[in-house]
């Protein structure tokens, strides 16, 4: 846990149900929701290619925005990692790190990466369940 503009950045690693790895994310949680029974607007910050989570938290400086405007956000690493399938770390552009939030159809990779799944359910509701932000106000980006 670490401040920053009033706020609180927070890194969390969990068991994915979806892509059967652990997966990992940031969240900054703005001052405004600190105080009893405030929720805030969430929105979620899409890294790119060779990203992870620290992208976002470490080189955007889009705190500062969302503290000012009371607005949490969600900065998830890019792709399942260490899923141990053949070739996933041979290329910056396609397996680990490489930032495509689909769903895989080709049986190699459909066991572990289902980032659009990822993405548009269980990471929401893992967020929903643990942080003050408003479900029905939720933004997506990156």
């Amino acid at each position: 846990d670490n401040k920053m503009f009033g706020g609180h950045v927070q890194k969390w690693t969990h068991a994915s149900s979806v892509t059967s790895t652990p997966m990992t994310f940031s969240i900054f949680v703005p001052p405004q929701a600190l105080e009893s029974g405030t929720v805030v607007p969430v929105v979620y910050y899409l890294s790119g290619l060779t990203c992870t989570d620290d992208n976002v938290t470490q080189k955007a400086c889009a705190q500062r925005a969302a503290a000012t405007h009371g607005l949490a956000i969600v900065m998830p690493d890019t792709s399942p990692r260490g899923a141990g399938i053949e070739g996933e770390d041979d290329s910056y552009d396609f397996g680990s790190g490489a930032g495509f939030y689909v769903d895989a159809t080709v049986e190699k990779w459909a066991k572990n990466y289902n980032m659009y799944s990822y993405i548009t359910k269980e990471l929401p509701e893992i967020v929903n369940m643990s942080f003050p932000v408003d479900s029905a106000r939720v933004g997506i980006m990156g």
